[in-house]
């Protein structure tokens, strides 16, 4: 587990330097902004959650804050929440999920118009309510989270894009000897700004 962090952190660290050299098409020199600077996005849509067997269908939200180095590559935190509602034979339960993650995004083809891009994370994933013993105490699961995402940046306005992607966001969450995993998969539409 250490060996990965430290490969993430590096991996991150060296990405700048070797972004110039991997812009997939030269964005055009004519476009009046750059793209460099100061990354941030909002998003939210719906999703399919599935946890410990069950799958029930709800919402997700996203925040994210960061930098791009140019137009190929950005870095950013990610703060994210998932929620969806499932029946079991108890009855309805709701699954809430925080997820907190550095990500790594590349745009696959980048045009003044229109952008591809993909993007993976890592961080910490968290549910609130997670165990709850019988004298009613509620403890939190922690655990590693990974995501990632595929999606079109359409430009409508200079710097400001809308962003459908479809989505994947999972973790491994353990609390009080207790562990469990959920992953969403969805589609949700950002508006982002550089």
């Amino acid at each position: 587990m250490r060996n990965a962090l430290v490969g993430v952190a590096l991996l991150l660290a060296s990405s700048p330097a070797f972004a110039q050299r991997l812009a997939s098409r030269p964005y055009s020199e004519a476009s009046s902004d750059n793209l460099e600077g100061i990354y941030a996005g909002i998003a939210g849509g719906g999703e399919l959650m599935i946890s410990d067997g069950n799958n029930g269908v709800g919402f997700s939200v996203e925040g994210r804050l960061g930098y791009s180095f140019n137009p190929a590559l950005q870095v950013y935190l990610s703060g994210a929440f998932d929620d969806a509602s499932y029946g079991t034979p108890l009855g309805d339960v709701t699954f809430k999920a925080e997820q907190v993650a550095v990500y790594l995004q590349y745009h696959l083809l980048v045009k003044p118009a229109a952008m591809v891009f993909a993007r993976v994370g890592i961080g910490v994933g968290l549910s609130s309510n997670f165990v709850q013993d019988t004298a009613g105490n509620s403890y939190t699961g922690v655990g590693l989270a990974q995501a990632g995402g595929l999606g079109v940046e359409i430009r409508v306005a200079p710097g400001l894009f809308i962003a459908p992607e479809l989505f994947y966001r999972g973790a491994e969450l353990s609390a009080q000897g207790f562990s469990s995993s959920y992953q969403s998969i969805g589609l949700q539409v950002g508006l982002v700004y550089y």
